[in-house]
């Protein structure tokens, strides 16, 4: 009788613990379908993968990453400063290589600082307009969504597989030992029951 106390809940970690590895090789496995008679067997992932793949591209479009987030980002004025510095580095060298040598240094110079301070004037509103007007286009023709769709969906299975264990092993393996957890809990709650209620 004392045996049979003490495997009741051993058996039932066991079952809990088994129960919740098959749960989370089925998230992956089979990779294809497998007829059971009146029902098929096929994994979570495989199964859903292109909705798996959207759902992703909207949540990372939506919620994570957009184009406004990207050009908020780069539409600062320190960014601006930058671009308008090397497009002053640019215009400088390409003087120096398109006038001719015969031209007085001075001459050069002149012309030079007189280009730098109309750029300085004009351009932090030109490179703001295009920055705009790439954030208005780019939002129109490119769907981050459909990117990561694209993506998620080109993927080998394996592939996709091997990058979730690698993000999530540690609570996947929490669910495991969790299901034993349980099992031993329902053991023990059942060894219980039959002291408290004796047949």
């Amino acid at each position: 009788m004392k045996v049979q106390l003490l495997l009741i809940p051993l058996i039932s970690a066991l079952i809990g613990y088994i129960t919740n590895v098959v749960a989370v090789k089925m998230l992956f496995w089979p990779r294809q379908p497998i007829n059971l008679f009146f029902f098929e067997l096929y994994g979570v992932l495989p199964k859903r993968r292109s909705q798996v793949a959207s759902s992703l591209g909207q949540l990372v479009e939506e919620q994570l990453l957009s184009i406004d987030d990207l050009f908020d980002k780069i539409n600062t004025p320190d960014v601006r400063d930058k671009i308008i510095s090397r497009i002053m580095v640019l215009l400088r060298d390409r003087l120096n290589n398109l006038l001719p040598r015969l031209i007085p240094a001075k001459v050069v110079q002149v012309i030079s600082e007189t280009l730098e301070k109309i750029l300085r004037q004009e351009a932090e509103n030109m490179v703001h307009q295009i920055i705009e007007y790439g954030r208005d286009y780019l939002t129109k023709e490119v769907q981050i969504r459909k990117i990561v769709e694209d993506k998620v969906n080109a993927f080998d299975l394996k592939q996709l597989e091997d990058m979730i264990w690698s993000v999530s092993s540690p609570e996947l393996k929490f669910i495991e030992i969790l299901g034993g957890v349980l099992g031993l809990i329902i053991g023990l709650v059942q060894v219980s029951i039959m002291f408290i209620f004796p047949l």
